[in-house]
């Protein structure tokens, strides 16, 4: 006997995989906009360098910059994995990849796993980086007063 689907569980199906396919593009804009802050951060390190030259601080504020440098690589990896897991949500879509569902879905969850450990380690470097350049502009600005 042929077992008959409603068509209402096909729209949830692929709606859910429209879904999939709307966080991960999302992802990628979360990704670029690190990449933007990123090159923001570096700026703020290399403009506060005199700074960092005369304190203790300068080998953190180098390994500041790699830990970035060493992220933005590791966003750009995430981009093309994300828009590679795209293109094969499209094609669950269109109804080609249907027996490898699970395995995209699989994907996904690992990606998801990967955007946000992405993110958070972001976060932390970013933290760091104000922290730094707080405690030096607050030394150059008790320079300047002392100066007076």
């Amino acid at each position: 006997m042929k077992r008959v689907i409603p068509t209402q569980k096909v729209a949830a199906f692929n709606h859910s995989i429209d879904y999939l396919h709307s966080k991960s593009k999302q992802w990628i804009s979360e990704i670029k906009f690190i990449t933007v802050e990123q090159n923001f951060l570096k700026e703020l390190l290399a403009e506060h360098v005199i700074g960092l030259c005369d304190s203790n601080n300068f080998t953190k504020a180098k390994l500041f910059l790699n830990g970035i440098n060493h992220e933005k690589k590791l966003g750009d990896k995430l981009i093309n994995s994300i828009k590679e897991h795209n293109i094969n949500l499209a094609m669950l879509i269109e109804k080609v990849y249907l027996k490898k569902e699970d395995a995209i879905r699989a994907n996904h969850e690992f990606l998801k796993l990967e955007v946000k450990n992405y993110i958070e380690n972001f976060k932390y470097i970013k933290e760091q980086v104000f922290e730094l350049i707080l405690l030096i502009m607050k030394k150059e600005k008790q320079q300047k007063l002392l100066a007076k």
